[in-house]
């Protein structure tokens, strides 16, 4: 009788205890992606667009331009990893983005709750568009045209990066003809389901491509840039496109989990002696002034030496309203200051009338005002020797602003930099790898083992897979 009380027991336990964790959800780490069952179009959304915070966010793009230092452990910002994986950006947001498009295809009626069919797609094909265009800007050649096939090809090819150029602007113009902006979609935590806005992204991420492609394909530069311009790209502060951090920690600002256990970042001393020699007003809102200052100057971390000998409470760090808030600060996507500059250089290079300097006035009034300065900060910024402008000096002046509008916008303003040589900045002082600044990400030592054969043939094209080789664009 025991015997078959405890057995009883044990099936109870057992069965109650199966019910219950039937109930515990472990995300899809055990569904095939090549197989979907039952698939809420709207979650994979919102998952898809929570990665872009790792790009607004993350720390190596913004070492490289020397926004920030590091304090004691410096290897980052002396290039020690050159060698980065792609993996999770394939496996998360872009995956999770082509079966948006798949299910939709597939089965439209299924999933109609989530928004139209066409307008679904749209969103997600132009969620890509913007995932591949900054994998394609760190890594140079990438899977693309055979990518996303699970396993129907489970090695793809690397596609150069104009043919990866080429097949972004067909799928932005693609995406943008078929949205319909009078209807919505679900599970859109970016921009709430308003299309006008996605079409907005859409012809911005264009215009942002057009210019980087303006020194190695001229002509589809302009066409692509005044198609943009013309379609509608932000037009104010207002219109500036950010990733909504929140308070909780599922979706809080990753700056301050970084804070949470150290201070390792502050404010390079490249970036303050520049805003200090400049008299730049937006330094107040970029840094903090030390913690001991009892003068009101600001200092920067040293960049790129094994140690830089100085205590935390004598240097500059960001401030408290990026690090630890970032709901209004540090979390920029686009912004109209960058839109402004584009206009600028592309007025300068011949692509469409306009006045240069007009511009790029425009371009330092949007970032000063975007930081909440005053109309009469940026009346005494202008003025000064070496900020007003000379038409002699247009593309180092544009670059160098550009540069201080885009603070902590690494993704861009790396790329930016590699395109227009400006400001003039020297490689960290104690390097650890390479021959300077790094103007590219190697490829993972899985990349290269896993897929051999077309990794070869990628660097036989683009190069030697190092951190010195230029990307395709990056030309001068």
């Amino acid at each position: 009788m025991n015997n078959l009380f405890k057995k009883t027991t044990l099936f109870i336990f057992g069965f109650m205890l199966l019910l219950g964790c039937q109930t515990v959800d472990f995300g899809d780490e055990n569904i095939n992606p090549n197989e979907p069952t039952t698939a809420l179009t709207s979650a994979l959304l919102t998952n898809s667009i929570r990665s872009i915070s790792g790009i607004v966010a993350e720390v190596n793009s913004n070492l490289m331009v020397q926004y920030i230092s590091e304090i004691t452990y410096t290897e980052d910002s002396r290039y020690e990893t050159y060698e980065w994986s792609y993996d999770r950006w394939y496996t998360s947001p872009i995956q999770n983005l082509q079966e948006i498009i798949n299910l939709n295809q597939a089965e439209p009626e299924k999933y109609i709750g989530a928004g139209t069919t066409q307008n679904q797609i749209a969103v997600a094909s132009l969620l890509k568009a913007y995932y591949f265009h900054y994998l394609t800007d760190r890594w140079g050649m990438i899977p693309f045209s055979e990518a996303l096939m699970g396993e129907e090809n489970i090695k793809p090819k690397f596609d150069t990066q104009e043919a990866i150029y080429n097949g972004l602007f067909a799928l932005i113009d693609e995406s943008l003809q078929s949205i319909n902006t009078l209807g919505s979609i679900k599970g859109d935590i970016l921009f709430n389901g308003d299309l006008n806005r996605w079409k907005q992204f859409g012809n911005t991420l264009k215009l942002i491509m057009a210019m980087r492609i303006s020194d190695v394909d001229q002509a589809l530069a302009k066409t692509k840039f005044s198609e943009a311009i013309n379609a509608g790209v932000i037009k104010s502060n207002a219109e500036n496109i950010f990733y909504p951090f929140l308070s909780e920690d599922t979706n809080d600002n990753p700056w301050q989990d970084r804070f949470e256990t150290r201070e390792d970042y502050a404010v390079s001393n490249v970036f303050v002696d520049y805003l200090v020699a400049t008299s730049d007003p937006r330094i107040s809102k970029y840094a903090e002034l030390p913690a001991s200052d009892s003068t009101g100057t600001y200092v920067g971390c040293p960049y790129g030496i094994t140690n830089p000998n100085i205590l935390q409470s004598n240097i500059s760090f960001i401030t408290k309203d990026i690090i630890y808030d970032g709901t209004n600060s540090g979390n920029m996507i686009y912004n109209y200051a960058q839109v402004c500059f584009s206009m600028a250089e592309a007025v300068h290079r011949g692509w469409t009338s306009g006045d240069a300097e007009q511009w790029y006035n425009k371009g330092i009034e949007a970032s000063i005002l975007q930081w909440n300065l005053s109309a009469e900060d940026y009346d005494n910024f202008i003025v000064q020797e070496g900020i007003a402008f000379e038409d002699s000096k247009a593309i180092e002046q544009i670059a160098t602003q550009k540069w201080v509008a885009l603070y902590l916008q690494g993704a861009e303003a790396w790329a930016e930099w590699r395109r227009l040589d400006f400001p003039k900045l020297s490689p960290a002082p104690d390097a650890l790898t390479g021959n300077g600044i790094p103007v590219r990400n190697g490829y993972s030592a899985l990349t290269r083992s896993l897929n051999a054969e077309n990794y070869n043939q990628a660097v036989s094209i683009q190069g030697p897979d190092t951190q010195d080789t230029k990307l395709w664009w990056d030309v001068k």
